[in-house]
C-alpha cells in the first residue's frame, strides 16, 4: 500500500496531500449572496508537507494552490490532519479534518482565516488519484459568513 512505502510520520504527512475536505454544519439558504462558492482542485506533493497545484473557483478563474500541513496525528488507519489551503490571493484556510490510508478520501473542514470571505465556513473533499506523487483532486465549498 502507498502509505507503508512513504515510511512514519514525516513521510506519512507528504503521501496526506489530502484534498482535505471540510464538512459544512449548516446548508446554505435560499439567497445568492449565502450559496456555497464552489472550487474544484488538483494538487501533488512537492516535499514535505507540501502540495501544489490549481484551483478553478466563481467564474471558472483558475488559480495557484498551496497547502501546507501543520498537524498529524495517525490512528489506524486514518490520519488526523490540519492544513493551511492558499487559494491564490483569494483566502487562506484553516482546515481539520482526516485522510483514510485505505481508501484515500480525504475531508475536511475549517474557516477562511484570511482574505476574501473571512470567517466563512469551508468544506474539502478529495481523493488520492496518484499514490506514488502524493496527487490529490476534489473540491472546496465556502459558505459565505452572514453578517
Amino acid at each position: 500500500m502507498w502509505f507503508q512505502r512513504l515510511g512514519r510520520t514525516g513521510q506519512s504527512i507528504a503521501a496526506l496531500t489530502i484534498a482535505v475536505p471540510i464538512m459544512l454544519s449548516s446548508p446554505a439558504t435560499a439567497s445568492a449572496s449565502s450559496a456555497a462558492l464552489i472550487w474544484t482542485f488538483d494538487k501533488c506533493a512537492t516535499g514535505p508537507g507540501v502540495w501544489h497545484g490549481t484551483a478553478r473557483g466563481p467564474g471558472n478563474t483558475e488559480e495557484p494552490l498551496e497547502t501546507r500541513l501543520t498537524s498529524l496525528r495517525q490512528s489506524g488507519d486514518v490520519l488526523h490532519v490540519d492544513f493551511n489551503w492558499y487559494v491564490g490571493e483569494t483566502y487562506l484556510a484553516q482546515l481539520t479534518g482526516t485522510l483514510n490510508l485505505t481508501t484515500g478520501a480525504v475531508v475536511m473542514n475549517g474557516r477562511v482565516a484570511e482574505g476574501s470571505h473571512v470567517g466563512s465556513r469551508v468544506h474539502e473533499e478529495g481523493q488520492l488519484y496518484d499514490a506514488t506523487n502524493s496527487c490529490f483532486a476534489g473540491t472546496i465549498q465556502v459558505m459565505p459568513a452572514s453578517g
